[in-house]
């Protein structure tokens, strides 16, 4: 009970400050992909690794504790070639001030990700974590423009296996890595 009443007791004396972002974010994104194939008597195998970039909207939210960190929960979706890949991250950010209205941060982020393939009619999800670095200005009290660059690693894959008669396909995708850039506007209140 004690730990309890000194926890409240701390966080009311905590300067918190909320916020809400939104901002563009452009990522390119590795999916490797072996294919083993048999069709109409035509048989074979490939795998490579195939790039995917966009550009996305992202949202986010969060609370900035005694001006020198930051946690935040974002969102954000990207769409490509009848690929859609959604994102959902919680993220930790150190914040240095270098003066009065201008920040540096370094962070690391932990979420999930959704890969849809519409045009195979499968999806997959999992795990995504990683870092990211960038700078915040404050371009009034309330408002700041925030630039950063982002690291992720995934373990989304998905195998499939079809077969009908002799013909048949297997295949095993998994989305690697990414980085990102994103630039955007945070409102706090």
């Amino acid at each position: 009970m004690t730990s309890l009443v000194l926890a409240s007791t701390s966080m009311m004396t905590m300067d918190l400050q909320y916020f809400l972002g939104a901002g563009a974010e452009r990522v390119d994104a590795d999916v490797k992909g072996t294919f083993d194939y048999s069709i109409d008597g035509e048989s074979g195998s490939f795998s490579g690794t195939e790039s995917f970039k966009d550009t996305g909207l992202l949202l986010k939210a969060g609370v900035i504790l005694d001006k020198t960190h930051r946690v935040s929960l974002s969102h954000r979706k990207f769409s490509k070639d009848e690929t859609d890949a959604t994102t959902i991250l919680g993220s930790y950010d150190y914040l240095i001030p270098m003066n009065e209205q201008f920040r540096l941060y370094a962070g690391a982020h932990l979420g999930n990700t959704k890969v849809d393939f519409n045009y195979m009619d499968f999806d997959m999800s999992g795990l995504t974590y990683g870092a990211q670095v960038g700078a915040i200005y404050d371009i009034t009290k309330n408002v700041e423009f925030e630039l950063g660059f982002a690291y992720s690693k995934y373990n989304v894959d998905k195998s499939i296996s079809v077969s009908e008669g002799a013909d048949f396909l297997d295949a095993n995708l998994e989305l690697e890595d990414s980085t990102s850039m994103f630039a955007g506007l945070n409102f706090k209140f």
